[in-house]
């Protein structure tokens, strides 16, 4: 046991003590171990951190199921637009002290005052933010604590309202908050391009961090054969190795971990794509964060005795610098093909979704792109085995190739890696976008350039939510529609149609000869094969406890089909009528009264206008507004989708700069490690432009080499995702070609940043030995 401490000792002294190469060795490997750990652990906390998002939702989820002993608190909710950005508001009254309070306040706010969240806060101090404050009259009591926020962008509102919010046609009684627990229901095929993600993102910082503890490894092969030379023994060089990688790995597992959270602290104030976290949100799960902290230092020692596996160190050098041997391809194959099984089979008979399915399908991704970088090194062999002649930086790189491929082979393998999960993660986002294109969502996020919107006032707002629009700059007139019932006597099914004014038809379709009493269909809108002209339909009454009853009788004339013009931004699709013609006067009741109001689409400020016209009204009206309860569980995998697509985009960025970091890193170490040859060319008369073309060369060609593997293996995993759910393949050729150029650019960048230390590594001092 003492000679093991001696030797893990001597290790230590060696990785730190050893002077400027040691301490510039111990630099690297520490920087490139810590920016892993630091994406490591950062992924362990992405499901604590969506859970914490989803936990805060569930807190403030109403509960209408009644309880002894609690007067209801009456609720509304309902949302807004302002520049862009969505605002959630509910509408609440407690009719005593039993009622529930909403999570993230003191108390309930009381008629005339609100609570609201930190940025709805600040948004509404802003100076150009008048049309908004006067959108919400009301006090703000108070900000909202985080439990009540789900996001820290989030802009949301708890406007107090009156006694008479309990007889609102749409507003509920609350007994609780946060008793029913959200459950997500996750489609395989979204589930499948989250597996496809997370494989595509982490695979790269395994290989970053084990090139990362292999930095400087021929230098220190030469110190350990100065330690053969005053009697160290075999085994005992190689626990001085482990104990020398070991002190990086560790060094870098502490600097990661203070990284991370540098990352945390600054989270709130980092919005990609719409999300943000709170700090208290990013917390790894505890059994990953321990397999991080286990997993690093192991992995140095095994990478480092790895690499000593073919190294005979004696006491007068180290047999490294010959010719190795022909990399053996059998094994190589074998990995991918072992990928291909995985995914052919992807569980057998197991269900889309389950835990077989997605272990075969995630362990079969993980393999298919493994085979990036241990494939490349055998095909830059083969690729430069023959080369010959060239200019002088030509045959300087190529021969460096020759002699050593393993090298550069792990400077580009991260980038060759990450640009195959690229191609397969876009291919396979490229081939499910159509699924959920035209969603509501997205149309919705045009509302505030619509030259019409819908308002939806209570029966006895109606009359005053027209006279309160009547002169408001930039409406050009509010018009009441009807929502008229009819049913189809061959099926008994019953629909609903708007009636709409001439004037709204005329301003928002561009219909000039609009008539009393006709159906338009807007945009190629579907409908039931019985829902023809000359049919005959029976319009109905709609009785107060919601039962209907047949009226009359109206024969469906011609329906005419118009455009839906692509700036109209309406809610409105499918059929709907013009009052008048042969449309029974009165008309059915109706079970909602709508105001048609257009606007002048050249005024930026009409929508906002129009809002803060109808503030006087507060929770009796509200508009068309996106409202996510409206568009059911499609929508739900809709902005599902779109998460993890913003998800993955962001993660891919984050991968690439790793990419980029690991390749300066390698670089670094590639010029620090042949300084002394290097310096020998340059004094020989060798231009330094020379020297730096062919370090350009150098990564230039297994890039070049990468990316013809990356795109290939690219492409078959995403054939092989999407055969699984027999979708078919798409190639986005113009992303392929990106995602290549930046490749390159970033081989260039890295070729341009390491000139300074070429310079450095050319001057005559090099050749000096200590």
């Amino acid at each position: 046991m003492r000679a093991w401490c001696n030797d893990l000792a001597i290790g230590v002294r060696l990785a730190v003590g050893g002077g400027r190469t040691s301490l510039a060795r111990f630099l690297l490997s520490t920087f490139g171990v810590a920016t892993a750990v630091a994406v490591l652990l950062l992924a362990a906390s992405v499901q604590p951190t969506l859970q914490a998002r989803d936990d805060r939702s569930t807190a403030a989820s109403p509960d209408s199921n009644p309880a002894d002993g609690i007067t209801p608190l009456a609720y509304r909710s309902t949302s807004t637009n302002f520049h862009g950005r969505n605002i959630a508001v509910r509408y609440v009254y407690a009719p005593d002290a039993t009622s529930p309070v909403p999570p993230g306040m003191d108390a309930v706010p009381a008629e005339g005052s609100m609570w609201v969240s930190g940025d709805l806060a600040t948004l509404l101090a802003e100076p150009g933010s008048g049309l908004l404050r006067d959108r919400f009259p009301a006090r703000v009591a108070g900000v909202l604590g985080q439990e009540g926020v789900p996001d820290p962008h989030d802009l949301v509102a708890y406007v107090g309202a009156g006694p008479d919010l309990v007889g609102g046609s749409l507003t509920t009684p609350v007994y609780a908050f946060g008793t029913f627990e959200q459950v997500r229901y996750l489609d395989p095929t979204l589930l499948l391009l989250i597996l496809l993600g997370i494989v595509a993102l982490l695979v790269p910082v395994f290989i970053f961090l084990a090139a990362s503890t292999r930095i400087a490894g021929a230098e220190r092969d030469r110190r350990l054969s100065a330690l053969r030379l005053v009697g160290a023994g075999d085994r005992q060089v190689r626990r001085i190795a482990a104990a020398e990688s070991l002190v990086s790995a560790v060094a870098g597992l502490v600097v990661g971990v203070g990284l991370y959270q540098v990352g945390r602290s600054v989270a709130p104030g980092v919005v990609l794509a719409g999300i943000s976290v709170y700090p208290s949100d990013i917390v790894p799960v505890w059994w990953l964060a321990a397999l991080v902290v286990l997993a690093v230092p192991v992995l140095a020692v095994l990478t480092a005795q790895f690499a000593l596996r073919r190294t005979i160190i004696e006491p007068l050098g180290v047999v490294r610098f010959s010719k190795p041997v022909n990399r053996k391809p059998a094994w190589r194959f074998a990995v991918i093909g072992f990928g291909v099984v995985l995914l052919l089979w992807h569980g057998g008979g197991a269900r889309a979704g389950s835990e077989v399915w997605s272990y075969s399908v995630a362990a079969g991704a993980t393999l298919l792109l493994a085979g990036v970088p241990i494939l490349l090194p055998l095909v830059i062999e083969r690729a430069v085995a023959r080369l010959r002649g060239g200019p002088t930086s030509w045959q300087l790189a190529i021969r460096r190739l020759q002699l050593d491929s393993g090298t550069s082979a792990r400077v580009v393998g991260g980038v060759a890696i990450v640009l195959a999960g690229a191609i397969a993660v876009q291919s396979v986002l490229v081939a499910q976008a159509d699924r959920f294109a035209d969603s509501p969502s997205e149309v919705s996020t045009t509302a505030g350039q619509s030259p019409h919107m819908q308002v939806y006032p209570e029966a006895d707002a109606i009359q005053r939510s027209i006279d309160l629009l009547d002169g408001v700059p930039g409406v050009r007139g509010a018009f009441p529609s009807e929502s008229v019932t009819f049913e189809l006597e061959e099926t008994g099914m019953t629909y609903g149609l708007n009636v709409l004014d001439c004037a709204v038809v005329t301003e928002v379709y561009r219909v000039p000869d609009c008539g009393g009493g006709q159906v338009y269909a807007v945009g190629g809108a579907d409908f039931p094969e019985l829902f023809t002209s000359g049919r005959t339909l029976r319009l109905m009454d709609v009785a107060p406890g919601g039962e209907y009853r047949p009226r009359a009788a109206w024969t469906i004339p011609e329906i005419r089909r118009v455009a839906r013009p692509a700036e109209s931004g309406t809610s409105l699709y499918g059929l709907f009528l013009t009052a008048g013609g042969t449309l029974p006067d009165p008309l059915p009741t109706t079970s909602r009264t709508t105001v048609d109001v257009v606007l002048d689409p050249t005024d930026p400020d009409a929508l906002d206008r129009a809002y803060a016209a109808l503030a006087p009204l507060g929770w009796k009206v509200h508009s068309n507004e996106f409202d996510p309860y409206y568009y059911g569980s499609r929508l739900v995998e809709e902005q599902s989708f779109l998460t993890i697509r913003r998800g993955l985009l962001i993660g891919a960025v984050f991968i690439l700069l790793l990419a980029g970091i690991s390749l300066l890193v390698l670089a670094l170490e590639h010029i620090r490690e042949r300084r002394r040859p290097l310096a020998v060319l340059a004094a020989s008369g060798v231009p330094t432009g020379a020297l730096a073309r062919s370090l350009l060369w150098q990564i230039a060609v297994p890039i070049a080499l990468g990316v013809l593997i990356a795109i290939g293996t690219g492409i078959a995993l995403a054939a092989l995702v999407l055969r699984l759910g027999n979708d078919p393949l798409y190639v986005d050729w113009p992303s392929v070609g990106l995602m290549t150029l930046a490749a390159a650019v970033l081989g260039l960048l890295v070729s341009v940043v390491t000139l300074p230390f070429l310079r450095g590594a050319t001057r005559l001092t090099s050749l000096r030995t200590e």
